[in-house]
């Protein structure tokens, strides 16, 4: 399933396009194990064979690597790993509960991918080009569970009262949290991320309504 997160990717000419991919794997690998700090160009150009001159031919800057790397982050994160239901048919409880199964497969079968989005995020507060990409990428994850939330309230699935703005953003802080317990060993980690889904329907589903005074 696509979920439109709102970033635009451009298009690639298709001679470049192999050779641009393997070396944007290969800087991909290299800040997973290195970190931003860590990551050198050459090291790049080393890797695939190349000299500098062929990699600037297709990256002219480092920064123009590191966007490439962003690109194909992105494009994985538009599609939840997560198997929808046999029949087709999705209710919003049940896309919910595939947003949290996303994070876990990815954790589990691609931790370096969150190793790498938190190197950028973090360089992302100094970098107004990175920041203004990653603002969109969560206002895309936003307007996603904006939606999805509401069609939940329509379902008649979620509460009613709820507050969408800081529902949806508790929801993004606990599930990008998450992260940062990514070395956790995996059944304790499973754990985690089974208690959090739990709690979250708690707090939304319909019938759990606080009463007010």
């Amino acid at each position: 399933m696509k979920r439109d997160l709102g970033v635009g990717i451009g298009t690639q000419s298709p001679i470049a396009k192999d050779r641009k991919r393997e070396l944007v794997k290969i800087a991909y690998r290299l800040i997973a194990e290195k970190g931003l700090e860590g990551f050198r160009i050459r090291q790049v150009a080393a890797e695939a064979g190349i000299d500098n001159g062929t990699l600037h031919y297709h990256f002219p800057s480092k920064e123009a690597l590191i966007q490439g790397v962003v690109d194909y982050l992105v494009r994985d994160l538009e599609t939840n790993r997560a198997p929808g239901n046999k029949n087709g048919r999705q209710t919003a409880l049940s896309e919910l509960r595939r947003e949290f199964e996303d994070i876990r497969l990815r954790l589990h079968d691609t931790p370096e991918q969150l190793v790498v989005l938190s190197e950028l995020a973090i360089r992302s507060w100094r970098d107004p080009i990175l920041a203004k990409i990653f603002r969109k990428l969560d206002d895309g994850w936003y307007a996603h569970l904006v939606n999805l939330l509401e069609r939940g309230i329509r379902q008649g699935l979620f509460r009613e009262d709820l507050s969408l703005q800081p529902c949806v953003r508790a929801i993004m802080v606990a599930l990008r949290g998450i992260v940062y317990q990514s070395r956790l060993p995996r059944r304790e980690l499973d754990l985690l991320l089974s208690q959090l889904a739990a709690q979250t329907e708690c707090w939304i589903l319909a019938g759990n309504s606080v009463r007010r005074k």
